[in-house]
């Protein structure tokens, strides 16, 4: 195993030494400022809220999503999956460009909505709040779809078959077979969709805009034009330590390494 913990010291230790340190850069004061950035504060919120709402409607959608790969004919599950694979294979910075196009006010969404007749005027949803969502769904999707798709794919079928013969419908059968069985699963994709939202950069800096910035924007905001390496720091550790903390809670009691491992 020491090759993995000397890769991992390299790449994760030093720079988090390094940042430590310069946090601590004038006694650790920087630690009560970052406080009375108004910013960072509001950021805060943002980023936890956005977190929340895409851990949630991925979690609906990922579970979906991998009910129709597993029930679905030979040819529509190979093109769900290739989907899929393509998403994961495809640069995060090559998808937010493509959603960014698609919200431009005269981009994509534009373009249809006027050739259905339905709008005449450009959309308002580029660099907005709201046009941050649908870039984060489409990204993070990927992570809610996989492991909701491994419990399925090995779902003891000799309980659906029982559940049938004694007369249970699709409904009732997905009710009290299925899904006991992929809760651990879809919970565990929720917890990483959400522990990876915290932290996100690209997309919410490229659909959100300078309006709506989350904590890594506000970080390198700090770092890059602001001129106080310290503060970002702070407020970097700060982030790592609080998404640590949650990954850890939720690894003790919904076994999310499991899933993963």
């Amino acid at each position: 195993m020491w090759p993995p913990f000397v890769f991992f010291g390299i790449a994760l230790g030093i720079p988090l030494v390094a940042l430590v340190a310069q946090s601590l850069e004038g006694g650790g004061a920087a630690y009560f400022q970052i406080w009375s950035v108004p910013a960072f504060v509001t950021s805060l919120g943002r980023t936890v809220l956005l977190a929340l709402i895409v851990m949630v409607l991925t979690a609906i959608l990922g579970t979906a999503y991998a009910l129709a790969m597993v029930a679905s004919p030979t040819w529509l599950r190979v093109g769900l999956l290739a989907a899929l694979v393509l998403s994961l294979w495809t640069s995060v910075m090559v998808r937010s460009f493509g959603w960014m196009l698609l919200e431009l006010p005269r981009g994509a969404i534009f373009w249809l909505l006027n050739l259905l007749g339905l709008r005449d005027e450009p959309i308002e949803l580029y660099q907005t709040a709201v046009g941050m969502y649908p870039a984060m769904l489409a990204v993070m999707l990927p992570f809610a779809v996989l492991p909701v798709m491994s419990a399925l794919q090995s779902l003891d079928r000799e309980q659906l078959s029982a559940a049938r013969i004694f007369g249970a419908g699709p409904w009732l059968s997905f009710r009290t077979v299925v899904w006991p069985q992929i809760l651990p699963s879809v919970i565990s994709g929720a917890v990483l969709v959400f522990v990876m939202s915290l932290g996100f950069y690209v997309t919410p800096l490229l659909l959100g805009g300078p309006a709506n910035l989350t904590v890594s924007g506000v970080i390198n905001a700090q770092m890059n034009q602001a001129n106080r390496p310290d503060l970002g720091a702070a407020m970097s550790i700060l982030l790592v330590g609080g998404t640590m903390l949650i990954y850890l809670v939720a690894d003790r009691l919904f076994k999310v390494s499991e899933k993963w491992g």
